[in-house]
């Protein structure tokens, strides 16, 4: 089974549409395409409140897009007012000044400190998965 670090630090295995929560709990569900998301507890306020994107915790998508823990960094959007906050572990790719949007990666050995930085932030308004799109 693949290991995959989300973004809030929690670590899960998924393989085969099979999830094995390691460090959390969380609710899994299938979308209406057959997508399937793992929720840990903790971040349904934060998805509630629409400062996270469900896409964070597509598995589906995730593994998709390789973004298991062979690679060491998360590839993320974050749409926020002014400019971020220098935060040990976020490097930031590029800034669209003209849309308030960052394309930024996350450390994954720090995505639970980089992840309570972001949101305690008052200028993040939302966080989201910056997908990598495949043409074939």
């Amino acid at each position: 089974m693949a290991q995959f670090t989300l973004i809030n630090g929690d670590i899960i295995e998924f393989s085969n549409n099979t999830v094995k929560p390691l460090n959390c709990t969380g609710s899994q569900h299938y979308d209406r395409h057959g997508q399937l998301f793992f929720i840990p507890d903790a971040v349904v306020p934060f998805i509630n409140a629409g400062k996270l994107a469900n896409d964070l915790f597509n598995l589906s998508q995730l593994a998709f897009a390789k973004y298991d823990d062979t690679k060491t960094e998360l590839p993320v959007l974050i749409k926020h007012q002014g400019s971020l906050q220098a935060i040990d572990g976020l490097t930031i790719k590029r800034e669209f000044k003209t849309i308030s949007f960052s394309s930024a990666n996350i450390d994954k050995s720090q995505a639970a400190k980089v992840f309570k930085m972001l949101l305690s932030d008052p200028a993040i308004e939302q966080i989201k998965l910056d997908e990598v799109k495949q043409l074939f």
